[in-house]
């Protein structure tokens, strides 16, 4: 029988479980059992074959923890997140293979044991993947690839797999205590980096606030006419006094080359439009 890796009590909540496997917080002995090279066999097997095969099962283990996290992204906008839209068939052009279509041909390569209860429904027999005659010991990598698929499976079995998360700011993974609701706007930040994020949603404000109001500036500037008998940067400051908010003429000027720039935007897309 090959070694299976134990797990405490405490470690049995999986997207827990995961999210330390990813951030490389398991001790060297249980990556390589978990790679597929258990302590009795480690001794027998070259350093460098270790190595491989734990890159090759951490590899695989964060491409689909990615790509799971990434289907619930909006594509336009990556930063706002639903993870209730997450699901196993998408793919793009970065993961150019569903989870679905991987998981399939796991199964193919690995057939589950399914026999017939005392009812006469099947049903699937209790199985480990490292326990299974189908693995072949003649090949590290492909081994640690397949339990990497393995124990990614688990995880999408577990309660709630849309807990998991990537920070926006360290990348590293954690896990939320509760089920997400509604939409995560401006990403995803561990607590240790929560500051980040307010940081960032408040810098995001203000570049949305100050795009709406170069914008609104270029348009009264360019409605502008000797005819308002009002000057024109304090029409363009009205203007934007009443769509955004108080500012001085001083804010006019300072933004001035940006604001004409806009305007001869627009005054292009008129062209092109009549």
């Amino acid at each position: 029988m090959i070694f299976s890796p134990v797990r405490t009590m405490r470690e049995k909540n999986i997207p827990v479980v995961l999210a330390k496997t990813l951030n490389g917080q398991d001790r060297r002995a249980m990556l390589e059992c978990l790679a597929g090279i258990p302590p009795r066999l480690s001794r027998q097997v070259p350093q460098a074959t270790r190595d491989a095969a734990v890159e090759e099962f951490l590899r695989t283990l964060k491409r689909l923890a990615e790509q799971w996290i990434a289907s619930g992204k909006d594509p336009r906008d990556p930063s706002r997140e639903e993870p209730w839209v997450r699901n196993a068939i998408w793919f793009s052009d970065t993961y150019q293979e569903p989870i679905e279509r991987t998981l399939r041909k796991f199964l193919g390569r690995h057939p589950l044991p399914i026999t017939p209860d005392s009812a006469g429904r099947f049903a699937v027999e209790r199985w480990d993947l490292r326990e299974s005659q189908s693995m072949s010991p003649e090949d590290p990598l492909s081994r640690a690839q397949d339990l990497a698929i393995f124990e990614f499976q688990k995880f999408l079995s577990s309660d709630c797999p849309q807990r998991l998360f990537q920070c926006a700011n360290c990348n590293k993974y954690f896990v939320l205590a509760r089920k997400p609701r509604g939409v995560i706007q401006r990403g995803s930040f561990c607590k240790q980096c929560k500051g980040a994020g307010r940081v960032k949603g408040i810098q995001e404000k203000r570049i949305t606030q100050k795009e709406k109001m170069l914008n609104v500036a270029a348009g009264a500037w360019s409605e502008w006419t000797p005819r308002k008998r009002i000057d024109q940067k304090a029409w363009a400051v009205q203007a934007v006094r009443e769509k955004c908010g108080w500012i001085e003429v001083k804010w006019i000027t300072r933004n001035l080359t940006e604001i004409l720039k806009r305007v001869e935007e627009l005054k292009d897309g008129k062209e092109k439009n009549g």
